[in-house]
């Protein structure tokens, strides 16, 4: 069964959806994260993060962790090295990733924070603005794993084609993705991982009081390559680039997965204003044929769902209804892979 790499924002809604994750989603799922930049400086964005991690973290989770947007701290020093001693010292694991393109310094650390914990590291090839290489990264490979002194076996491969969001996107992700896997995929890697996303960047300009549906291309892309074997990563319901913290007070809104959809509700506030109109929003989720059958008893982001279609206070703010999205597509799609769907 593939097992199922979300890569997360380290945000207070995704990390309100980590705590609540069952046994069952535990052990079909192997978050990463990206250390998110602070206004703070680097070393508070990984002093927060710490604090995150412990209070939300369930026990038998190892956390991916990527600080490649606050790579080094206010000294200078590779933050991965802080972070990892830190979450040690609490008993938390962790597999810091490796990008082909990391100064020396950060190699080395990396390698270090690996051997702290349980000598596993991540090596993410791509970013949210190039695709990977199958033949530059093949020479790089060797070297950043020589530096890191960590083995192929140790290591699993991230191949993250960032945003696919149209046919004509899943279908270059998809040779560019066999072209690495042949130039890569036989290191002996401990497993191999497709991720992309294919949220948009923004749902204002959706239609409002309405579900709306957009295509699940990330997951369209993995199910082309599931003759490959490798395991699935995804954006969660989130864009693939770290964006600044949305508008205060946006619209009552759901991002809700559902198959080969994400339905997006919005919906006007009433006159009397506040959040009221998100009971409405969930009245209508809960009527529709993409709520599931198990209702509440499906995450427990639907069950805070169901509990405002109820018109129980309080209908909650942006980082919930993150939150409540996040924890149903997390349930969503260890389902999923648990039960794939036949030829």
């Amino acid at each position: 069964m593939a097992q199922y790499w979300p890569v997360l924002k380290a945000r207070a809604g995704e990390f309100k959806a980590l705590a609540q994750l069952r046994d069952q989603e535990v052990s079909r799922t192997q978050p990463l994260f990206e250390v998110s930049p602070s206004d703070k400086g680097p070393t508070q964005a990984g002093l927060k993060f710490v604090r995150q991690v412990r209070e939300a973290t369930p026990a038998g989770l190892t956390l991916g962790v990527d600080t490649a947007y606050a790579r080094v701290n206010d000294d200078g020093r590779p933050l991965i090295t802080e972070i990892a001693d830190d979450l040690a010292h609490w008993g938390i694991p962790i597999a810091p990733v490796i990008r082909l393109h990391d100064p020396d310094e950060h190699l080395s650390a990396c390698g270090e924070a690996a051997r702290l914990h349980n000598e596993t590291a991540i090596v993410r090839l791509g970013s949210v603005t190039t695709d990977p290489d199958p033949v530059a990264d093949a020479a790089r490979v060797p070297r950043a794993l020589s530096i890191a002194k960590i083995t192929p076996g140790r290591c699993h491969l991230v191949i993250d084609m960032a945003e696919v969001s149209s046919e004509r996107d899943v279908s270059r992700a998809e040779q560019v993705v066999r072209n690495v896997l042949d130039s890569l995929g036989g290191e002996g890697w401990a497993s191999i991982v497709i991720a992309s996303g294919a949220m948009p960047s923004a749902i204002t300009n959706l239609p409002r009081n309405e579900a709306t549906p957009l295509t699940r291309w990330d997951w369209k892309l993995w199910e082309r390559l599931a003759d490959r074997g490798p395991d699935f990563g995804d954006y969660a319901i989130a864009h693939p680039a770290v964006q600044a913290t949305g508008a205060r007070g946006p619209l009552p809104s759901l991002r809700y997965t559902a198959g080969e959809h994400w339905w997006i509700y919005r919906w006007a506030r009433h006159e009397t204003g506040g959040n009221d109109s998100f009971y409405d929003l969930c009245q209508s989720l809960i009527s529709s044929d993409h709520w599931p059958a198990e209702g509440p008893d499906y995450s427990w982001g639907d069950s805070e769902l169901a509990r405002c279609a109820r018109r129980q206070p309080g209908p909650g703010s942006a980082t919930q209804w993150r939150a409540w999205g996040t924890s149903h597509h997390l349930a969503r799609v260890t389902s999923e892979l648990a039960s794939p769907p036949g030829p």
